[in-house]
């Protein structure tokens, strides 16, 4: 039986994808793309060979949109480095979609939320809700914990 409120929900979500601002819209791609990879990997479990082909093939498609929003002629280098992570990721991808390897999803994965945060924080600073240091210090206290759950 379907939901009642599929309309409703359907609307919200055009709503929140046309009134978004391009960083919002950005952040939303990452989330998007991580929502994907975790149906995949569920996918992958219960042996659904099209779910997990539909689902990495959509993250590949939002990974090759942020690829698309990448100036190359007049970026930095961090703008070409960025590009080839994306490529990267595209390239796992494509070999964990053929191996069904969870543990390459999880690698795309984690770089995305990695990246994610790095442009939500980016945000943040020019928005001014935080400064370059408070995230340095955020980034340095996740760290910290990292290393502590390492040893």
């Amino acid at each position: 039986m379907a939901n009642p409120y599929n309309r409703y929900i359907k609307q919200y979500q055009t709503n929140n994808i046309t009134t978004a601002t391009p960083e919002k819209l950005m952040i939303m791609l990452f989330d998007g793309a991580v929502q994907f990879l975790q149906k995949a990997k569920v996918a992958i479990e219960e042996k659904n060979l099209q779910e997990r082909a539909n689902n990495i093939e959509a993250t590949r498609k939002i990974l090759r949109e942020l690829m698309r929003t990448i100036d190359l002629e007049n970026g930095n280098d961090v703008s070409k480095s960025l590009f080839r992570l994306y490529n990267r990721m595209v390239m796992k991808l494509i070999k964990a979609n053929v191996s069904r390897d969870i543990n390459l999803i999880d690698e795309v994965i984690t770089d995305l939320v990695n990246i994610r945060w790095g442009f939500q924080k980016a945000i943040e600073i020019q928005s001014g809700i935080t400064t370059v240091e408070n995230v340095m210090q955020e980034r340095n206290d996740i760290m910290d914990k990292g290393e502590d759950n390492a040893g």
